[in-house]
Formats: structure tokens, C-alpha cells, sequence
């Protein structure tokens, strides 16, 4: 049986992507988030409880960033650590803990604060499934599971596990995900491609014709999670 097209270029996304970044408060210091889980990076989408996004800075109107860093204004919130550059440039990661507002702040080499930013940190109420890559038909709803997907038997097609928050809207964030199997039942990880990275929230298979159900969870929290089926036909 051949299903209707989603199809999503991640490629050709990528390329058309674009990070928001923010002024700080002050308006010295243009804050910009990346590697955030998603294709495009926007504070205005917030970040959720146990994820992880990366921030970078720019300087406004000649301001110098040689030797400034990143600290939390509130640790119990988010933490905020340097990390590995990304693409040559100084790069921090935000790790959040719990819902509210952070202020994250660029200091000098003296503590001094130049600027700052607030950023949004949003409890996580589920995950769902993004189609990705391949022909999907799906989520639609079925008895017992959030999400359910019809897919063609042995074609790859790929998911991408993401964090949604009250308003049912995706957010911000890298999360570790954790995957349950039905015991005794068909196991999905078997078909998995190389380009899968579940514990990260990729799914890529090519599964042969069978019913598939799985359920994903936040590792932190294994309530926030989606149990879903993948039907290959």
C-alpha cells in the first residue's frame, strides 16, 4: 500500500534556517541561540525544563565581546557553562531546571556586567513525533496511543522527537530520550539506519511490513513522554 506524502527537505530547511537573535536589555549585546533542537533557534519559543540549547554573542554598535562570558542570574532556573566554539565563535550551553525566567548575563573579565537577556524556561507537558524525511501519513489518533503513523513497508522514514508546552507548541531545547519496547513485541530498534539517534531524539528506520509500537520519555522526567505506533505497510 503506497500513503500520502509529508515530506520535509531537512537539507534544503537548513539552508533557509535562521537563529533570532535578541538585544540584551541594555541594547549593547546581541544574544543569538543555536543548536537548540530545532531547524530555526527563536527565544520567543522558550525553553523547556530539562533541555539544553547552546547561546552565542555578538557585539551592538562596535561593542566588544573579546573575554566576555556567560553566567545565570539564577542557577535554580538555568545554569549556563562555556562549551566547545560553534563555527569558530564562543559558545555557551544553557542547561533549564525548572519553569520561569532566567537572566543570563555577559560579564567582563572584572565581573563586570555589560548586558543581559531574559529567557523563558516552560514545564515540558509531552512529546510528540515530527515527521522528518520519507513518506508519512500521521499522527492520527488510535486506541491506546497519542499518535499513531502509516508508513511504507521498507522505505526509510525518520521522526524527530520534540518537547511541547502548554499551548500545545513545540519549544526550544536538546533532550536525552529514553525508548520502551513492548516486551515480547516487534522491536523497531532493529531497522534503525545510521543516521538514527534515538537517545538524542532521531528516529530513522526502514521497517518491513508490521505494527510498531513504541514509547519515548524525557530521561529526567519519564512522565513527559508519547506512546505511539508506526503502522509499515
Amino acid at each position: 500500500m503506497r500513503v500520502g506524502t509529508i515530506l520535509v527537505g531537512v537539507g534544503a530547511l537548513a539552508l533557509a534556517a535562521c537563529n533570532q537573535s535578541r538585544a540584551g536589555v541594555n541594547d549593547r549585546i546581541l544574544f543569538i541561540p543555536a543548536e537548540c533542537g530545532q531547524l530555526v533557534c527563536d527565544f520567543d519559543d522558550s525553553v523547556g525544563v530539562f533541555g539544553t540549547i547552546s547561546l552565542q554573542i555578538s557585539g551592538i554598535d562596535g561593542q566588544p565581546t573579546a573575554g566576555l562570558d556567560l553566567a545565570s542570574r539564577d542557577p535554580s532556573v538555568a545554569t549556563v557553562e562555556r562549551r566547545d566554539d560553534i563555527s569558530g565563535a564562543p559558545a555557551w550551553d544553557l542547561h533549564a531546571h525548572a519553569a520561569g525566567v532566567v537572566e543570563v548575563a555577559a560579564v567582563d573579565t572584572d565581573s563586570t556586567e555589560i548586558d543581559f537577556v531574559q529567557i523563558g524556561i516552560q514545564e515540558v507537558t509531552r512529546l510528540t513525533m515530527l515527521p522528518v524525511v520519507g513518506e508519512v501519513v500521521g499522527p492520527s489518533t488510535e486506541a491506546d496511543y497519542d499518535e499513531a503513523f502509516t508508513v511504507n513497508a521498507d522505505e526509510p522514514v525518520s521522526w524527530s522527537i520534540r518537547p511541547v508546552i502548554a499551548g500545545d507548541v513545540t519549544t526550544m531545547g536538546r533532550f536525552s530520550i529514553e525508548t520502551v519496547l513492548d516486551a515480547g513485541g516487534p522491536d523497531l530498534t532493529q531497522f534503525e539506519t545510521a543516521s538514527s539517534d534515538r537517545p538524542n531524539g532521531y528516529l530513522y528506520v526502514q521497517l518491513p511490513a508490521g505494527d510498531y509500537p513504541v514509547r519515548f520519555e524525557v530521561t529526567e522526567d519519564i512522565d513527559v513522554a508519547v506512546e505511539a505506533i508506526i503502522h509499515a505497510q
